[in-house]
């Protein structure tokens, strides 16, 4: 890819400049495509948190609207349940600094195998026609970038992926916030309301507090000003 590599090779720091513009249009004015994607990392934060806290992912369902669901083996515990649920609005955010921070460090090729890692672990749960094309799509983009791109291309690849899901989580909450969609019976800001008694506009606001502060301290690695 020419461009990436004219940008790299003038200033490699216009390359993060250039992937954050790229991981904007893409998180933002294309969100009503782009929102999959993200959906995929709100689900992945559910059933990573999950398996790491020794729950059985049972599926992950995604439908055309972009909504989605995580099942687990059973009833979780309240302690469990709460950072559990909290994780989906959180995931993409989580991920995105884990990309930051592989990607400033120059580990490009790692950002793309850890997301493959991870979505190909998605393909055994994941379940409706929706999450059946978008997740394989994911796969093979993801092993394309890692296998096939050069290493400037590459390199601003990373760096888009980072930004796209630090800005998409934000992008994500404020969906949620201008919709009402935390009203919503049988949402994660219900669920986190039935759970803990605090209404779920509070949630909401507390999740895109959250998404917020994670994209600017992302963002400042990603430009390393911190």
């Amino acid at each position: 890819m020419p461009l990436a590599a004219a940008v790299t090779d003038a200033d490699p720091a216009r390359v993060v400049v250039l992937a954050a513009v790229i991981a904007w249009v893409g998180a933002v004015p294309m969100f009503v495509v782009t929102k999959y994607a993200a959906t995929v990392a709100h689900e992945g934060g559910h059933a990573l948190l999950g398996r790491l806290l020794a729950q059985k992912v049972v599926s992950i369902r995604l439908e055309r609207g972009g909504n989605a669901a995580t099942s687990f083996g059973g009833k979780l515990p309240w302690a469990i349940d709460v950072p559990v649920t909290m994780m989906g609005h959180l995931g993409p955010s989580v991920f995105g600094l884990g990309a930051a921070w592989l990607a400033v460090r120059g580990y490009t090729a790692a950002v793309f195998w850890a997301s493959l890692a991870f979505l190909v672990l998605m393909l055994f749960v994941v379940r409706g026609p929706v999450g059946w094309l978008v997740v394989p799509a994911l796969v093979v983009l993801a092993f394309l970038a890692a296998v096939y791109t050069e290493p400037p291309t590459q390199a601003l690849l990373a760096h888009v992926w980072a930004w796209f899901l630090l800005i998409a989580a934000v992008e994500q909450s404020l969906v949620v916030m201008r919709g009402g969609a935390y009203a919503t019976k049988g949402s994660d800001h219900d669920e986190l309301r039935r759970l803990t008694l605090l209404p779920p506009v509070l949630w909401g606001l507390l999740l895109l507090t959250g998404s917020v502060a994670a994209l600017a301290y992302g963002g400042a690695m990603l430009l390393r000003l911190g």
